[in-house]
Formats: structure tokens, C-alpha cells, sequence
């Protein structure tokens, strides 16, 4: 991945920006965590069952037993979940300004080169990232990448959409339990759709650690969406298997311990600014 960084187009080489893409190299992950991300799946019965997927929100100092793992379940559907920490001096206001800062063009962005605020998160996969409206995330999210590091898969559209987790069995009591440990609870999460026939039910948290700072953890169920009457359907044709969800894992690791190497210096130069700013 270290020798296949795509090379920006002559324009945007010319970009403020360029240089949180050229300056700052994607690290790999630790050994350690990459032997369990890997390595062998886990038990579908350790994992969380796609109809328990709330069971996954678990207040600060909670964790499951597999907090990175994979595993197919037995009609064809997939489960990732991925853990990692911040580094404790990060301030955490500085990611959520990142995500919402990312789905805004430059004003000079050239048309037809996607989107280079997206492209620095991990320039190996990223494409394109806006809200539909230009607006706010209300309807739905639009990005394109790909997930194998740059090993020549195809870049696919994806549209994030919005869901209310109340409507889905999110309680006022575990929304108090979680709220109460410290974190802000989330009460909508996102599933995805894409250029060809399925998808993907998301669920992730940023909380604080117990022993300092902060750190992710996220999960998805491939091959799941929300459905009618608040319940979540099966959409069969949803393409995964093992070599797939690694990928996933790998990706979204490296994409996010990537961010915290950047982000005190993008943010330092960008957040008094316009969001259309070069």
C-alpha cells in the first residue's frame, strides 16, 4: 500500500490541501491487531446476532469479548467489528469537525476528481464524499471508494442513509445507561446502499476510555438494512465472504488511526474557515 499511492491530478497538486495527501504517509497497523483482523474468524455465536444489533451499544467500560473480528453466519450474511484508541492527547471535537467538514468541496476542487478532503483520510481507497443536499446528512450521504488498499478493485457508490435506532428497539433505558456512563448516546445510525443489489446495517461509538482519552468501536452486519414494522431485513444478493469482511476490517483500522496522525494539523488550519476553503 506504501508504493501505490494514487498520484492527484496537476490542479489539485496545486491545492492547499495537497499536502495532508504527500505529507503525511498512512502507517500500518500494529501486529498485534493485525493477527486477529487476519487471523481465523470467530464463532458466529460469539458475534452479535444481526436481530440483537443493538445488543452491540455498550456504555464506556464495556466491551464484548471479540471487539475486532469477523465471521460469516450460516445464511450467507457477514459481521465486522472494529476497536481501536485515539491517542489520549486527541481532542475529540476535532474528529466530529472532520466529519462533517469532509462532505464539503473545496471551492477549487477540478470537476471530476472527486473529493480531496475524502482522499487524505486514506488515499489508497478514497474517491468521493458529499451530502446529497450539500447541506446536512438528512438525505443520506453519498461516497466512492474502494476497500482493498489499492490492490485494483473497482471504486463503488455507496449512499448512507438515516435511521431513527428508537423506531428499531433502542430504549429510553439503555439510552440513559449509555448517556449516564459518559457518552452521547447515539439515536440514529446509518445503513448503506450501493451501485449493485444490497446492504449493509452500521452501527459505531465514540466514547471515552476509562483510563484516559477516547477510543471507536463499530460494527456492521453485511447483508442487513433496516425493514418495515421495526425490523431488520435480509437482503440476500448482498455480496460477502471472508476475504471481503478482512478487507473491510483492514480499511477501516488503518483509515481511522490515519486520521489521528493528521488531524491537530488540519484542523489548526482549517476550522476558522469557510467550508468551501481551499
Amino acid at each position: 500500500m506504501y508504493n501505490k499511492l494514487p498520484q492527484l491530478s496537476l490542479a489539485e497538486q496545486q491545492m492547499p490541501l495537497a499536502r495532508f495527501y504527500y505529507g503525511y504517509p498512512v502507517r500500518d497497523l500494529p501486529q498485534e491487531v493485525k493477527d486477529v483482523i487476519f487471523g481465523d474468524p470467530i464463532d458466529p455465536a460469539e458475534a452479535i446476532q444481526p436481530e440483537n444489533f443493538l445488543d452491540w451499544l455498550q456504555p464506556k467500560g464495556q466491551y464484548l469479548a471479540h471487539e475486532n473480528a469477523y465471521c460469516m453466519f450460516a445464511d450467507g450474511s457477514g459481521y465486522i467489528a472494529t476497536y481501536m484508541k485515539f491517542p489520549k492527547d486527541l481532542d475529540v471535537k476535532k474528529v466530529f469537525w472532520y466529519l462533517n467538514w469532509l462532505n464539503f468541496h473545496c471551492k477549487s476542487q477540478p470537476e471530476g476528481t472527486g473529493n480531496l478532503r475524502y482522499k487524505i483520510w486514506n488515499p489508497a481507497d478514497h474517491w468521493n464524499h458529499y451530502f446529497v443536499n450539500w447541506r446536512d446528512k438528512s438525505e443520506g450521504v453519498f461516497t466512492t471508494e474502494s476497500l482493498d488498499m489499492g490492490e485494483g478493485d473497482r471504486k463503488y457508490d455507496t449512499l448512507r442513509h438515516t435511521y431513527d435506532l428508537r423506531e428499531y428497539g433502542l430504549t429510553q433505558e439503555k439510552i440513559d445507561e449509555i448517556e449516564a456512563s459518559g457518552i452521547a448516546c447515539p439515536l440514529t445510525s446509518d445503513w448503506e446502499s450501493f451501485d449493485f443489489e444490497g446492504a449493509h446495517l452500521t452501527l459505531g461509538q465514540i466514547r471515552p476510555c476509562p483510563d484516559g482519552g477516547f477510543e471507536r468501536r463499530s460494527c456492521e452486519w453485511i447483508g442487513w438494512r433496516p425493514g418495515k414494522d421495526g425490523k431488520i431485513e435480509r437482503i440476500e444478493k448482498t455480496p460477502c465472504d471472508e476475504a471481503y469482511l478482512r478487507k473491510v476490517a483492514y480499511h477501516t483500522l488503518l483509515e481511522w488511526q490515519h486520521l489521528g496522525d493528521y488531524i491537530d494539523d488540519l484542523y489548526d488550519t482549517y476550522h476558522n474557515k469557510p467550508n468551501d476553503a481551499d
